[in-house]
């Protein structure tokens, strides 16, 4: 353990090297060689757990190169009123059923306002797919949330149509 203390006072520097101590009290440490004597069968089983753990993470940064993504049917709750979570749990709902949902990351995020109503919308990656304001009441959100699906999907399709017309890759980007 070792202090640093700047001329202010203001800046602490704790250096601990028992993490693992720390975090897993209970459980004992890994037990370290003491004589030269020891059996050498606990380090080829550590060599083999590196060696594993580091083709897995060779395989995921394979993946993650390849452009595929690493978490798909994710739907972000934003909301904060009750309206807002209403219109999100059904969205989440339908969404769940939709093939095409299902492979896409999307956040419903809601701006309340006491005088007109919560306006929501779905967006992916910072692009707004569908935007509303909700009624003030709950009965009506159900048909906001079914139509705000059916819109996405809609959109989400167009998009991968368009990209798979579009990539081609004896072209080059253009140039302006």
């Amino acid at each position: 353990m070792a202090f640093f203390c700047s001329k202010t006072g203001l800046t602490i520097l704790l250096l601990v090297s028992t993490a693992l101590a720390l975090a897993e009290p209970d459980q004992p440490g890994p037990s370290l060689p003491t004589t030269p004597t020891e059996p050498s069968a606990p380090r080829s089983s550590m060599a083999e757990e590196s060696l594993e753990e580091g083709r897995a993470t060779e395989e995921l940064s394979r993946q993650f190169r390849l452009g595929e993504p690493g978490l798909a049917g994710v739907i972000v709750d934003r909301t904060i009123t009750m309206m807002g979570k209403t219109f999100y749990r059904r969205f989440s709902q339908l969404g769940a059923d939709s093939h095409v949902l299902t492979h896409t990351t999307l956040s419903v995020h809601e701006r309340p306002d006491a005088r007109w109503g919560s306006q929501v919308w779905v967006s992916e990656n910072n692009r707004i797919l569908f935007q509303a304001t909700l009624p003030p009441r709950l009965s009506d959100i159900d048909h906001y949330a079914e139509a705000a699906v059916e819109q996405v999907e809609q959109l989400l399709v167009q998009r991968s149509i368009l990209q798979a017309l579009e990539s081609d890759p004896d072209l080059a980007d253009e140039e302006i």
